[in-house]
């Protein structure tokens, strides 16, 4: 084996022309695959980071009615007290809600931190506890009681320069004084998100509010439940008893349980749901191909190589070398090939790893976790030595049984024989029908995303710029809750009015109730005189409050009647603008404008505007309500402003203002419309732009390909066409006769691909936007591209055919 091994070194660096190409294209196809299943291993293969984390599941309400709202894995307070109460197959059951932001103020400016409400028994789940002081006990969660806090291990080294006595010390926020009970590990991560440890800095207790102590009217879905069940209790039968409990609660309350039921998985799965699976799944299964052309193509180039040293091998035959040790040198060539190959490729993996952790949609859980780690390096090794073994095994086969008496009588003894060219020309074939797959399935991701982009939103998002301006409300009492909606109104005019005045502005605006794109609404009941019916459930109206000038920023067009005016104030007739669909909706063919409509009380209708889809490209447009800011109490606003340039110039002077009027507060930056609509189509845009990479690696590798085996037939038939131009062949007739070659070997890698793509189309339907798998117009176009590539790449070698000398050619 060493002096395989030896042997193997220096015939690679005795061949430095087809050692180059053969890890280059090794390279591209290992690298890509290793980077992708970096990304595939940490967000779907590698378990979760906690002690037996198969046993921990999530319970949350299963919608009968619309299923794919399941996926958010929320209950209601009142629903986890009496599955708390009444279950006997977990360990322990806990929960936690967002907590929203708290805005550090001492030690310097102020800090925004992100925090998370839990209850006791979560960390029992989890079994995790704080590195230093202690978890939570259940007297922390009663109100009076819960002004405690666990905070992350880098807020404690950052803020608090990781003192030891942090135990005691308390931490002033915009939500009051809170008392440092534990710091966590390092490596503490919940909830699980893209960004991992770093995302959260704080826990503090969950306290059930006082409204959801009763099952009155009021609900508020905001919980997520996890369980860890008892030993020797399965999911199933975790099922059946929560669907026992939940029964019994539908019949005492059937209002609370209307088309509604009870859900337990396992944890893993309600994290990484199908959809997500699938898709990680369908980009490795696209990096596969990559590999496999990659193989395919080094398999072709080992036949050449093998051929031209038929000599050599026939020699070893008759010195004595037996058939396993032929094909044990082989064999090892391939896999120091195969092995040098991958070690460049995890040189561009490190690299475009950290490209697809940049690129990956925000939404997607542990993608700081990412990273070319022991296991990729393990599965990267697997790969180097599975992939040397498979391209090697057919010269191995080939020439592990050299003719001796032939190779020792001719010189040259390099020439192949009609089985070896079928064998290659087989292997071009399958490269072909690979590149086809992959193309296909690049092409069907651009059309997909060509037609999202064409879809008309209703607004103008192009140079739009959005800051939140909310200032703090207190909702203890209603006195108290009037008078600071009451500021924050005139907060929000008055940043309005300076925003309007920064050079580069055009227009200036303010909207509550859920900014564009950003998949935040508030939705109401609505009243129609003359109808007996009140629309509610799917067909409630999206509310929004807006200033005079919103519908100018965003680029609205109205349709008839008039959009909110300044004189739209406290005290004056309250106005609504409805959208297209609300009209058709709640009116039909009447027209609206100047009758009265019942939405949050009485309103009169003034106008009518286009719709927007607010949700983005692919949602429907819903029925909306404008209502003037002035005439409704509100919590604050997006500010939204239009510039003439860049957006982004203005947005350090937008952030002084709001900060200037809001000093207490940490105030977020400034993002554009634009950003926002980008992190919408970020998946789609993702898809598309992995996959046609993937498809011009296909093509170019294959391409290669087929040049270099017209080119080895071209040299292998030299003598040949010598012959046939003496004989009186026309050069035209050779060029021929070798693009005809190639033509064939493509025309049946098309087919094949062409039949390989129609029966893998179901798995990339459900990814497409506005096309069918089976998209006429993407497979012919497919295969008109691979198609002329392929008389590309064999045009020189056929040049090279048609000017063949004949006198050279007998001679040689």
């Amino acid at each position: 084996m060493l002096t395989d091994l030896r042997n193997a070194v220096r015939a690679l660096r005795a061949a430095p022309g087809f050692t180059f190409v053969a890890l280059a294209v090794l390279a591209l196809g290992t690298g890509a695959t290793t980077a992708i299943f970096s990304v595939v291993d940490a967000v779907i293969l590698r378990g979760l980071p906690y002690d037996q984390a198969d046993r921990i599941v999530a319970v949350h309400e299963d919608n009968f009615k619309s299923p794919q709202n399941s996926r958010y894995s929320v209950t209601t307070a009142q629903n986890f007290t009496d599955w708390k109460a009444q279950q006997d197959v977990f360990e322990a059951i806990g929960a936690s809600a967002g907590g929203g932001g708290f805005v550090l103020r001492e030690g310097g400016e102020p800090l925004q931190l992100n925090g998370v409400r839990v209850t006791a028994s979560l960390f029992n789940v989890l079994r995790v506890g704080p590195r230093i002081g202690r978890a939570f006990s259940e007297s922390d969660e009663i109100q009076g009681n819960h002004r405690v806090a666990i905070i992350s291990d880098g807020l404690w080294r950052s803020r608090f320069a990781a003192d030891p006595k942090v135990i005691g010390r308390t931490m002033t926020s915009d939500t009051g004084t809170w008392e440092i009970v534990g710091v966590m590990p390092p490596d503490f991560s919940y909830p699980i998100t893209a960004r991992g440890s770093s995302s959260i800095h704080m826990w503090v207790p969950y306290v059930v509010a006082e409204r959801d102590k009763t099952r009155g009217n009021s609900r508020s879905y905001h919980l997520s439940v996890l369980g860890r069940l008892k030993p020797g209790v399965t999911v199933d039968q975790a099922q059946a008893k929560m669907d026992q409990i939940t029964a019994g609660l539908a019949t005492a309350f059937p209002g609370w349980f209307r088309d509604r039921g009870v859900k337990v998985r396992l944890w893993r799965d309600a994290i990484v749901n199908t959809d997500l699976r699938k898709w990680m799944l369908t980009l490795l299964g696209a990096v596969a191909f990559v590999l496999l052309i990659a193989c395919v193509n080094v398999a072709n180039l080992m036949l050449a190589r093998a051929t031209a040293r038929s000599r050599e091998l026939g020699i070893r035959g008759a010195l004595g070398a037996t058939r396993w040790q032929l094909a044990r040198a082989l064999l090892v060539e391939s896999v120091v090939l195969s092995i040098a190959g991958t070690l460049c490729g995890l040189a561009l993996a490190y690299f475009a790893v950290d490209v697809l952790r940049a690129s990956m949609p925000g939404y997607v859980p542990r993608i700081a976790d990412v990273g070319v780690d022991l296991r990729v390096l393990a599965a990267a090794a697997a790969v180097a030595i599975l992939t040397g073994v498979a391209f090697g095994l057919a010269p191995a086969w080939q020439f592990s049984r050299p003719n001796v008496g032939a190779a020792l009588r001719d010189g040259r003894a390099n020439t192949a024989g009609t089985r070896r060219q079928r064998l290659r020309s087989l292997l071009i074939v399958s490269e072909v029908a690979l590149a086809v797959v992959l193309l296909v399935g690049a092409g069907l991701f651009v059309s997909s995303f060509v037609r999202l982009m064409r879809i008309d939103v209703g607004i103008n998002y192009d140079k739009v710029l959005t800051l939140p301006v909310y200032p703090r409300v207190d909702f203890a009492s209603k006195e108290n809750r009037e008078r600071d909606m009451a500021v924050a109104a005139n907060v929000v005019a008055q940043v309005i009015e300076q925003a309007q005045a920064l050079p580069g502005v055009t227009s200036a605006s303010a909207i509550s109730g859920g900014l564009p794109l950003s998949g935040n609404w508030s939705r109401t009941t609505v009243k129609v005189p003359g109808t007996e019916k009140e629309f509610d459930d799917d067909d409630q109206v999206d509310i929004r409050q807006v200033t005079a000038a919103y519908a100018d920023v965003l680029g609205m067009k109205l349709i008839r009647g008039r959009w909110i005016a300044a004189a739209d104030t406290r005290g004056a007739q309250t106005v609504v603008v409805l959208n297209d669909e609300a009209v058709k909706r709640y009116f039909g063919d009447r027209d609206p404008v100047g009758t009265t409509v019942g939405i949050n009380g009485e309103r009169l209708v003034v106008g009518v505007v286009r719709g927007v889809r607010l949700g983005g490209p692919e949602t429907q447009v819903r029925p909306e309500a404008y209502v003037a800011i002035a005439q409704d109490l509100v919590t604050g606003g997006d500010l939204v402003v239009r510039t003439t340039g860049d957006p982004e110039a203005v947005g350090p002077a937008l952030r002084a203002i709001v900060q200037t009027a809001l000093p207490a507060q940490s105030i977020a930056q400034p993002q554009t419309l634009e950003s926002i609509f980008r992190r919408l189509i970020e998946q789609r845009r993702f898809n598309m732009l992995l996959l046609s990479l993937f498809g011009v690696l296909g093509i170019m590798i294959s391409g290669a390909g087929i040049y270099g085996v017209m080119a080895y037939i071209v040299e292998q038939r030299t003598q040949e066409i010598g012959v046939r131009m003496a004989l009186g062949a026309e050069p035209g007739g050779i060029l021929r006769m070798v693009l005809g070659r190639a033509t064939a070997f493509t025309m049946a890698g098309l087919v094949l691909g062409l039949g390989g793509a129609l029966a893998l189309s179901r798995f990339v339907t459900s990814f497409l936007f506005q096309v069918t798998a089976r998209d006429p117009v993407v497979y012919v176009a497919v295969g008109a591209l691979l198609l002329t590539i392929a008389l590309v790449a064999a045009l020189i070698p056929a040049l090279r055919a048609s000017r063949v000398d004949p006198i050279i050619a007998l001679r040689t």
